[in-house]
């Protein structure tokens, strides 16, 4: 997912963070169909502003909460995405730290470009930066990676992979031919210059579903679907991804809720404030 991605590295760095169940990515290894950016099919994605409360799963010693925002404008020939997060943990010792993250992309309709910024902060001070922007001639063409923040570098990227808006669009459409499991690497420059492989579990849609919140009435009729992600970033021995999310994502696009881990912290986000937003011009 277009913001799911990111999150997914900043819960795989997180102190703590407990390993999954090897019987979901043994499931994934067997059934899993893979597909290339050549592969994807634009689907009717809109243009939007949701806004998310976070909270964190009952069960913890630590408690807290935040919010996070999403936007992503329909600008010329891409997709201009914007992503805030903020959340304030309580541990059981009393010790306050808040942790905020930051990420603005582009990415062109046709996948030719990409471009990304993110930042993350803990307690007010900025702990990291990452900033770059990813050039190819075709979907299926290997991409080469400029990047001057955290530092100045180039580097290549394999032909085929995905940029986050096409992972989206290659959701939406697997769970539209029936398909129930998926395959990707994708790139988005969260994890250093690493391409992520991108396991995803696809479950059955439906038009009715009535979790999404204040937005439950503007998302009325809109086909929506479970998800399951498994992200690997790197070889585990034992084969485990390293971050696991769950997120339901309807066929515009549009996020309905999203859980995701902190180490052996659950976070859930729900779907609070939904706004449609016009196209912009060129």
């Amino acid at each position: 997912m277009v913001f799911g991605h990111f999150l997914a590295f900043i819960s795989a760095s997180f102190p703590g963070r407990a390993r999954p169940f090897a019987c979901f990515t043994w499931i994934l290894a067997l059934l899993i169909i893979p597909v290339s950016a050549s592969g994807v099919c634009a689907a009717d994605l809109i243009p939007h502003r949701a806004g998310y409360v976070l909270r964190l799963a009952a069960g913890s010693d630590t408690s807290g909460g935040g919010t996070m925002t999403y936007e992503i404008k329909s600008v010329c020939d891409g997709w201009a995405v914007e992503m805030k997060a903020d959340l304030t943990l309580l541990g059981a010792d009393g010790r306050v730290q808040r942790l905020g993250w930051n990420q603005i992309t582009w990415e062109a309709r046709d996948g030719s470009r990409y471009r990304y910024f993110m930042r993350e902060s803990s307690d007010g001070e900025e702990t990291g930066r990452r900033r770059g922007e990813a050039r190819r001639q075709s979907p299926q063409s290997e991409a080469t990676v400029t990047a001057d923040l955290p530092q100045r570098e180039e580097f290549t990227l394999p032909g085929g992979i995905l940029f986050p808006v096409q992972h989206t669009e290659a959701l939406i459409a697997a769970e539209a031919s029936g398909q129930t499991f998926l395959s990707a690497q994708l790139f988005d420059g969260a994890v250093e210059n690493d391409v992520v492989e991108l396991g995803a579990s696809l479950g059955k849609g439906v038009s009715d579903w009535k979790g999404a919140g204040k937005a439950t009435a503007a998302l009325s009729g809109v086909r929506s679907f479970p998800v399951g992600l498994a992200y690997f970033f790197s070889e585990s021995p034992e084969g485990l991804p390293d971050s696991e999310q769950h997120l339901r994502l309807y066929v515009n696009g549009v996020v309905g809720e999203l859980i995701f881990s902190l180490g052996s912290l659950e976070v859930e986000a729900r779907l609070e404030e939904f706004r449609q937003l016009e196209p912009e011009g060129c």
